[in-house]
C-alpha cells in the first residue's frame, strides 16, 4: 500500500488512525510542496467506501473529528466499531464532527455512545 498521497499538487504522507468495513480514516501532513502554502497542511481524511465518497477535514473540525473519536473509544465499553460508524455517518452527512453537537437535539450524548 503507498503511504502517500497528493492534494492539489501537494504530496501528504497517510497514516491510518481507524479502520472499519465502512471507513477509513487517515491522518494526513504534508512532506512535499513547491508552491505557495496551501490551505490544507495537516488534517483527516474521512473514506465512505459504501458511497464512495471522500472527506478532507483540518482546522476545529480535524480538532472536533480526533476528540469525538476519542471520547467514543473511551465510553465505548462494549468495544462495537458500530458506534464509530454510526457517529462517521452522521458527521459525514451534517458536516459537524463534535460528537456532543451532533447527538445534541436527537438524544443524550451518554445513549449515543452506549
Amino acid at each position: 500500500m503507498r503511504d502517500y498521497t497528493y492534494i492539489e499538487g501537494y504530496r501528504f504522507n497517510i497514516w491510518n488512525v481507524y479502520r472499519s468495513k465502512r471507513f477509513d480514516v487517515d491522518r494526513l501532513d504534508i512532506n512535499w510542496a513547491d508552491k505557495d502554502r496551501p490551505e490544507f497542511v495537516r488534517g483527516l481524511r474521512i473514506v465512505d467506501h459504501n458511497e464512495s465518497e471522500t472527506y478532507l477535514v483540518h482546522g476545529d473540525d480535524a480538532d472536533n473529528l480526533t476528540y469525538s473519536m476519542c471520547f467514543l473509544h473511551g465510553e465505548n465499553k462494549d468495544n462495537r466499531p458500530d458506534h464509530f460508524d454510526n457517529y462517521l455517518t452522521l458527521a459525514t452527512s451534517k458536516k459537524e464532527y463534535l460528537v456532543h453537537k451532533l447527538f445534541e437535539e436527537e438524544k443524550p450524548t451518554e445513549e449515543a455512545v452506549h
